[in-house]
């Protein structure tokens, strides 16, 4: 069977081994292009410094003047606004009555000012604060001795309170001490050493006994009974004290499979009975 050949021509390749897509005809051809640069386009400046022309220099007043600086090599058109320049100018002091700083701390004072008297206000206003009405000084160390106080007679209350405390009228932790003021100690009157107690003082003086069942401590020695000595364990005594050997474990062992009886174990009025709540703390819901 005979098939349609379809001829495809490709673009000429130039000297340099490359396909010369600029001279191709159609769609492939302007998408080859390259970009096309605006007119308004300006590069970027490779440095900071002005490459295409000298930077400005000072002016007369020893600042950069802005105003000579051109956009273009032609310079046509200023590079800064009128507006631009106004803002670059220095701040100008106030013209309306600013001076600047005297050049010396030594000045002449007019005639004027020395023979000016200063009003009530001024003067109220230089006077230094004043304390408190009641404020009161601190006393001096040294200080007189007024004639009525050297001449004062103490009363005779105050004269009972200058005295020192008896020592057998303290009370030192809750103990009355029977010494006397000087160290000794007050004698028992005869009628406390002949005094007699009633039967129900005796009976509470009488120390508290002992329980009839109490049992006090055991001494840290004793003596082995001989039937302890010679007893002999049972066989179930024998079997609880052995260890469990490995042979008894079963592999199949779950300890949470729940035998059948305790599956079919019903409980006891008595457990049904303390299973229920508590009545005082129930709470009924709320129902919204």
């Amino acid at each position: 069977m005979a098939t349609n050949m379809k001829t495809v021509r490709f673009p000429p390749i130039s000297q340099t081994g490359r396909l010369n897509l600029t001279t191709s005809e159609g769609r492939i051809g302007s998408l080859a292009n390259p970009k096309s640069v605006p007119l308004t386009f300006q590069e970027d400046r490779r440095s900071v410094y002005w490459v295409d022309r000298l930077p400005p220099t000072a002016g007369p007043h020893g600042t950069t003047e802005i105003s000579v600086v051109r956009r273009t090599v032609s310079e046509s058109s200023p590079l800064a606004s009128a507006r631009v320049q106004e803002l670059a100018k220095h701040r100008t002091p106030n013209q309306h009555g600013w001076r600047g700083d005297r050049p010396t701390p030594i000045w002449g004072v007019s005639e004027g000012a020395q023979r000016a008297d200063a009003g009530p206000r001024l003067v109220s206003l230089s006077q230094h604060k004043e304390p408190h009405p009641r404020y009161l000084f601190d006393r001096t160390a040294y200080m007189t001795v007024n004639e009525g106080a050297k001449n004062a007679t103490s009363t005779e209350r105050l004269g009972m309170l200058s005295r020192p405390k008896d020592r057998r009228d303290r009370d030192k932790f809750g103990v009355i001490s029977l010494e006397t003021s000087w160290g000794q100690y007050n004698p028992v009157s005869p009628a406390a050493k002949s005094a007699q107690c009633t039967s129900h003082v005796e009976s509470l003086a009488e120390p508290k006994k002992y329980h009839p069942r109490f049992a006090g401590e055991k001494p840290v020695q004793w003596s082995v009974d001989e039937s302890a000595l010679k007893a002999i364990a049972n066989l179930r005594l024998q079997q609880l004290s052995r260890p469990r050997s490995r042979t008894m474990i079963k592999d199949d062992y779950d300890p949470y499979k729940v035998p059948m009886a305790a599956r079919r174990a019903h409980a006891t009025p008595r457990i049904e009975e303390l299973c229920l709540p508590i009545p005082r703390k129930v709470r009924p819901k709320k129902v919204v």
